[in-house]
């Protein structure tokens, strides 16, 4: 069975490198577990009738050849719906998400192989979205539908396609799409379009406040995002990590880092190294779209560390501290 495993592409083209890795991706996925039949919405596409809410497909690594899973043929994320009348094969849809916010021409033969794959796998039509955060992906999606065989096919998704700002209650009834809307316009260094999402934001539950302030956050600049945050102050809710952090692509990404990294030492000691890997990463960016500075001693420090559970702790208070040094100040761990 295919699983989702996240690119670690940096965020979008309008934001720096090196900003909230991963954070805007991850956020976009989520968007679509939430609301799986947005795409076609957007796209006024007419999905197939009779089905049921979409399962997300999220396996253990180690269930593929690793061969495979090192040359990352693997789609950000795998949605498989049954026909609600029936179970049986080629009842139903498979839908997979891509986000990318710079051009891949490694894309062009990749897409039509896992979409062949997952279609061979689950006998049912398999389509694809790509959510594009840059205009150049926009133009390379559209020039290799006018290629030869394989046959390129996608849903794509961009500013261009997806409204910025409309109807409060509009948004509020759909709110991953207002989300998402917002987040790609924001990262056109549309302001306004940024805080018209996290007003949307303000009024969610809890449960999903911080997750979704946090992608569109991770869309703009650095100075931007200051500027966002001092005017919609977010509090972390009260939850543990969110899910998002535990069940995220890029949790998977760290599990496949881990295993290259430790193959010859055995899968166990892989997986730990790739959760330590995804866990630093998280650290690093919940305090950078918070804000928070990190010298070059804490972020040493983090590096350096090789506890899990000192990680995990890091990782949560990274979401609620006010200053960096209170992670290590705070954590019972020494």
């Amino acid at each position: 069975m295919l699983a989702e495993l996240t690119a670690l592409q940096g965020t979008s083209a309008g934001a720096e490198e090196e900003a909230m890795p991963g954070a805007l991706h991850q956020g976009v996925l989520a968007l679509f577990r939430d609301d799986p039949w947005m795409a076609f919405r957007l796209a006024r596409v007419e999905p197939p009738s009779g089905l049921g809410e979409p399962l997300d497909r999220q396996a253990a690594l180690d269930v593929f050849d690793v061969d495979l899973a090192r040359r990352q043929l693997l789609p950000d994320l795998v949605l498989v719906a049954d026909r609600q009348r029936d179970g049986e094969r080629g009842a139903g849809l498979v839908l997979t998400v891509e986000v990318q916010s710079r051009t891949n021409k490694q894309k062009r033969w990749r897409i039509p192989h896992y979409q062949a794959a997952l279609a061979d796998e689950h006998e049912r039509e398999t389509w694809v979205v790509v959510v594009s955060f840059d205009a150049s992906v926009s133009r390379q999606l559209a020039a290799w539908r006018e290629t030869g065989p394989p046959r390129f096919e996608v849903i794509v998704l961009d500013a261009s396609r997806v409204p910025a700002r409309y109807d409060m209650a509009k948004a509020l009834a759909k709110p991953s799409a207002a989300v998402l809307g917002a987040a790609l316009h924001a990262c056109q260094g549309d302001i306004g379009a940024a805080r018209w999402g996290l007003e949307v934001v303000s009024r969610l539950p809890a449960k999903r406040r911080m997750r979704d302030a946090t992608t569109i956050l991770a869309a703009v600049d650095k100075s931007m995002r200051l500027t966002l945050i001092k005017e919609f102050p977010f509090a972390p809710d009260d939850d543990r990590l969110l899910d998002i952090e535990r069940r995220s692509g890029t949790y998977h990404l760290g599990l496949e880092e881990g295993l290259e990294k430790g193959l010859e030492k055995g899968r166990a000691k892989g997986r730990e190294e790739g959760r330590r890997h995804v866990l630093k990463t998280m650290v690093f960016a919940l305090l950078e779209v918070r804000g928070i500075p990190l010298s070059e001693t804490e972020r040493a420090r983090v590096d350096a560390e090789m506890r899990i559970e000192a990680l995990e702790r890091w990782a949560e208070l990274a979401r609620s501290v006010t200053h960096a040094a209170a992670l290590f100040e705070h954590s019972p761990l020494r």
